[in-house]
């Protein structure tokens, strides 16, 4: 696709989409296409049986196979090796290691109407993505992740010490939000929505950020129990950041425990005064979650929830903020790598950025469909409406126009490899 085009894809009236949606609909006849007509020795079918593990959602830790049905890259080093991950992507093995690729394209029709305003839309591409991972043994990785539009995602070096221990170093997701740490291709959404365009793109509270993060595993537990403990560069500082007000760093914890079925963690994150867009205001946030996966013959029902609260400097707030979060899916078929399969899926979040004022919720629901090949490539289809309370503060409203009262239509086709 020309940079021409994408330089043309902007908002426009929602009668004049048919070109966009006439494009959408030849990029799913060339899907199908492709894979009717793949051989025999490429057909999915030969790809192991889905496990617990690979329906299972995966941690930002874990190198798992994709949970939403399209390939997933690896985020984390220490618990795959170049054999997990045969399956999910191209690997060159020579003798001073292994060198892994792999990545994704999504396109996507992106439909909103703002409240007492009209339907309006834009195609893009949200991500095309490229993921090169290079393994020594089971001792040291080095990631780089790298969107073709010249953007750097992770660029990352990991390192086994000894007895559990870990280090990694470069850019990578901080460890606040159990949603956002996921990778997208182990989530059924098209995007998440509310708590990202507040946490991410207005606050800078999570995402990625260059750091440095030292990471625990107990060899011994019964039941996995992992810690990590990192310390982040801030997004906004212009400059350096005199050493008193705490070099622009934010500290950062999170634990995890791994129940079977069922993984509970919890994270909190600081942001020092002189770590703070908001001037001699900081920020801190705490937040609990859990994960749980529920075989139902040859699929799942799966479900993450999350609540955070804490202040937010750049908000106003009084330390009486709260945030949550549910997503559950239910993926019918899908057993195997390229067999087919339908996964409805439901998202509700809310943001109470001050429970001492009134009236200034913010809520969010969202209702979707995924279909296509488990692990190869899907189709999807989100429909959201966005509420905006009347006491919402003005200094909350200015940092992202998209978190005024809303509807929106989502239709995206991912592809990953």
């Amino acid at each position: 696709m020309s940079d021409a085009f994408l330089s043309d894809s902007r908002r426009r009236p929602f009668g004049a989409l048919a070109g966009g949606r006439l494009l959408l609909a030849a990029l799913l006849l060339v899907g199908f296409s492709a894979r009717a007509q793949a051989p025999a020795s490429e057909q999915p079918e030969a790809s192991a049986p889905a496990t617990e593990a690979s329906s299972a959602p995966a941690t930002q830790e874990s190198a798992a196979p994709s949970a939403s049905g399209a390939p997933s890259v690896a985020d984390s080093p220490e618990d795959s090796t170049p054999t997990d991950a045969k399956d999910e992507a191209i690997v060159l093995s020579t003798a001073a290691g292994s060198v892994e690729v792999g990545g994704r394209l999504d396109v996507r029709e992106n439909l909103e109407r703002p409240e007492g305003g009209i339907w309006a839309g834009e195609l893009s591409i949200p991500s095309a993505r490229v993921e090169v991972t290079y393994r020594w043994k089971k001792r040291l990785r080095a990631v780089v992740e790298f969107d073709v539009r010249a953007e750097i995602k992770d660029a990352y070096a990991w390192l086994k010490i000894a007895n559990g221990f870990a280090a990694r170093a470069g850019r990578f997701k901080m460890p606040l939000s159990l949603v956002e740490s996921e990778s997208t291709t182990r989530l059924p959404l098209v995007r998440r929505g509310l708590l990202r365009d507040v946490l991410d793109d207005s606050l800078s509270l999570s995402g990625r950020r260059p750091g440095a993060q030292l990471e625990w595993k107990c060899p011994s537990c019964e039941r996995e129990l992992k810690l990590q403990a990192a310390v982040f560069q801030t997004k906004d500082l212009d400059g350096k950041v005199a050493l008193e007000r705490g070099i622009g760093l934010m500290p950062a914890l999170r634990g995890t425990w791994d129940v079977g079925p069922v993984v509970v963690g919890a994270s909190a994150l600081l942001q020092p005064k002189g770590a703070s867009a908001g001037g001699d205001q900081g920020s801190w946030l705490a937040e609990l979650d859990v994960r749980h996966t529920l075989n139902l013959g040859s699929g799942a029902l799966r479900t993450w929830a999350e609540l955070i609260t804490g202040k937010a400097a750049l908000i106003g707030g009084t330390g009486n903020a709260l945030m949550g979060r549910a997503v559950t899916a239910w993926r019918i078929g899908g057993a195997k790598a390229g067999k087919g399969y339908l996964e409805p899926v439901l998202m509700v979040s809310a943001i109470d950025p001050d429970r001492d004022r009134a009236e200034d919720l913010l809520w969010e629901g969202s209702l979707g469909l995924n279909a296509g090949m488990w692990e190869r490539w899907r189709v999807q289809a989100q429909f959201e409406v966005r509420k905006v309370g009347a006491g919402v503060s003005p200094a909350l409203l200015s940092l992202d126009d998209g978190l005024a009262s809303r509807r929106a239509l989502l239709v995206q086709l991912e592809v990953g490899f």
